[in-house]
């Protein structure tokens, strides 16, 4: 995903620079530029790089799997056009929020079926997002939920323990409540602010799903026991295996667009949805949408020269490559809200297959808590080349990040303290670390002779693989026997790995934080609290002083005493550097000159954008 570097305020408006330049004449156009027929009537084909985690709504958490959940699903809001704290209703046709803030109520729209043509009733709003609640995955969208509704983020603690308690359904039920044609969700503490609220229902994890499917196909039947005399109980599908739900690779839900049949998902490959013929606005403007993924940029590219892809992902370094063509749509200086990371993991796990010998010994490998020390974590954010980065990969569209709050939120500071590209600090940082020592093998002295480990990215995203290579560069030019192996895994693998149950296997890491709402609290937290079960879970990263102060700073209006915390913060991130920020950067979206229609929004998953509101026709 990419991010924003336009100079603009709190996002109410949103400005596109759009490029359309005249179509070629002739049947091939210029050299470079070809002539892109008009192919697939009806059909929306997208080619990306893979993939999807899981088509259940109260699983997925990645943009991947989003873009295909959002295509299926409605809420029960959505946000108005480019505004990210303006909502219209969807599902729900009304709503009010009690005086105090302690609750918020929404009137189900009557008239709306699911795509096997039965209704959507409020009991299939409590129940699906009740359902998310039982389910409450490590490295899931549960927290936002959890957190307003229960008062803290998560059944599970940060060592993986449980509340051991059968009651703890009547929590959860309590929150969310069916009155007739109305849901009410109860808040804990309380208040709760609207706009947040609203804004963490329009996505995806708020999906409706519908529930007698649901029940007839083995899921949550929303009572503690799961039927009487049923043996198995809501237990079971807490933290449940990814692939033990029936959701993770069939829907049912009310939006647009239907997986009429689990092959037609063939994972890492490609998948196609159909038009919901029950669709309550109308027919979706494509028949079918198709998704195409292809690791290799040589492949996408020869798609929309042909006509056989109507968008493209284009690798910013690849962008120079059709930014001519004159047959394409073009989209450029979206203000996008998103950051790119390396983490490190401060306690990886002992049957790790990614740390050679688990050892400094020889420099044939790293010991389990070799990122632990704060010089080693240092020395890797001073020997990244920023300026270069920026340059060469993102073609100078980013602003370097110094912490995890992006420019256009709340909090958000442009003199905030940020890591430079220095060599020569690097390495005094590795010959002094308090734990190991000197680590060099190159200088008297030196106890170790480097060290060896692996560190992963997701297959296809060739700025990550660029990033992951300048720093296995910088470090070898330090010392000969400083080595990091790149392995590139695929989306659904590299996520499973990441979010594991800590300690995870991988050392190190490169992904990006897309906003969930555009609120300091959901970068910040995700990033330093372990709560959350975001990053700062799986690296092992945290203290009780950071969470308090999250905690506190979440429920305040945008004041100084507020300011005062997220600035706090903002200094310890730095001090720990517990990951290397990297960029937030502007966005850009090649269509070809045949669709027609498209908007920006930060918040919504997946390159496509609003596709219900989006045309193909041949001028």
């Amino acid at each position: 995903m990419s991010k924003k570097v336009l100079r603009m305020g709190w996002l109410g408006l949103i400005i596109l620079a759009l490029v359309i330049l005249p179509a070629c004449t002739g049947p091939s156009g210029p050299s470079g530029n070809p002539t892109i027929p008009y192919n697939n009537p009806g059909i929306f084909v997208n080619d990306q790089i893979p993939g999807i985690d899981s088509l259940d709504p109260a699983w997925a958490y990645d943009t991947g799997s989003g873009e295909q959940i959002q295509y299926m699903y409605d809420t029960l809001v959505f946000e108005n056009y480019t505004s990210t704290t303006q909502f219209k209703p969807l599902l729900a046709d009304g709503w009010v929020m009690a005086s105090n803030g302690s609750q918020m109520s929404f009137h189900i729209r009557p008239g709306v079926n699911f795509s096997d043509g039965n209704p959507v009733t409020a009991a299939d709003v409590a129940y699906s997002i009740q359902r998310v609640m039982i389910q409450d995955r490590g490295g899931g969208p549960a927290w936002m939920i959890w957190t307003p509704l229960i008062g803290h983020s998560s059944r599970h603690t940060v060592n993986g323990t449980s509340v051991p308690r059968d009651d703890w359904v009547d929590n959860v039920t309590t929150a969310v409540q069916v009155d007739g044609g109305n849901v009410t969700f109860n808040f804990l503490p309380g208040p709760y602010s609207q706009a947040v609220w609203l804004q963490i229902l329009s996505q995806t994890w708020s999906s409706v799903v519908e529930k007698s499917w649901c029940l007839l196909h083995g899921e949550w039947d929303g009572t503690a026991n799961n039927g009487t005399g049923n043996s198995t109980k809501w237990t079971f599908y807490n933290r449940p295996a990814k692939s033990q739900s029936y959701l993770y690779n069939h829907a049912m839900g009310a939006g647009p667009w239907q997986l009429s049949n689990p092959s037609d998902w063939n994972p890492g490959v490609s998948i196609t949805l159909h038009q919901n013929p029950y669709y309550w606005q109308g027919l979706a403007p494509f028949t079918e949408v198709v998704t195409k993924y292809y690791d290799d940029w040589s492949v996408r590219k020869l798609d929309l020269q042909n006509g056989n892809a109507d968008l493209v992902y284009v690798p910013r370094n690849y962008i120079n490559q059709v930014v001519n063509w004159t047959d394409l749509n073009k989209y450029s200086g979206l203000p996008d809200l998103t950051v790119d990371s390396i983490f490190f993991n401060f306690n990886i796990s002992a049957d790790s297959p990614y740390i050679g010998n688990g050892s400094l010994w020889n420099g044939n490998g790293i010991p389990l808590n070799f990122f632990q020390d704060a010089n080693v974590r240092k020395a890797f954010c001073q020997a990244f080349d920023y300026q270069t980065y920026n340059t060469s990969v993102l073609m100078g569209e980013a602003n370097q990040m110094a912490n995890p709050i992006v420019e256009g939120l709340f909090g958000y500071d442009p003199n905030a303290p940020k890591y430079s590209y220095c060599l020569t600090i690097a390495k005094q940082l590795l010959q002094t670390t308090p734990t190991f020592g000197n680590l060099s093998s190159n200088v008297n002295g030196g106890a170790h002779g480097g060290f060896t480990f692996t560190m992963l990215y997701n297959s296809g995203n060739i700025p990550r693989k660029t990033a992951c290579e300048m720093l296995q560069a910088a470090l070898l030019s330090i010392d000969s026997n400083f080595h990091i192996n790149i392995q590139a895994t695929t989306w659904a693998t590299f996520l499973d790995l990441i979010f594991a149950e800590p300690p995870m296997t991988v050392p190190m890491f490169q992904i990006g934080w897309l906003v969930d709402y555009p609120d300091p609290d959901d970068f910040i937290a995700p990033y330093m609290e372990p709560e959350t079960q975001g990053y700062a879970w799986s690296q092992m990263y945290g203290n009780a002083n950071m969470s308090a102060a999250i905690d506190l700073a979440r429920p305040m209006d945008n004041n100084a005493t507020r300011l005062n915390i997220y600035h706090w913060l903002e200094q310890v991130y730095y001090n720990d550097a517990p990951s290397i920020i990297l960029f937030q950067t502007q966005a850009r979206r090649f269509f070809t000159k045949y669709i027609h229609g498209f908007y920006f929004n930060p918040v919504y998953p997946g390159q496509p954008g609003p596709l219900y509101y989006m045309t193909k026709s041949n001028p």
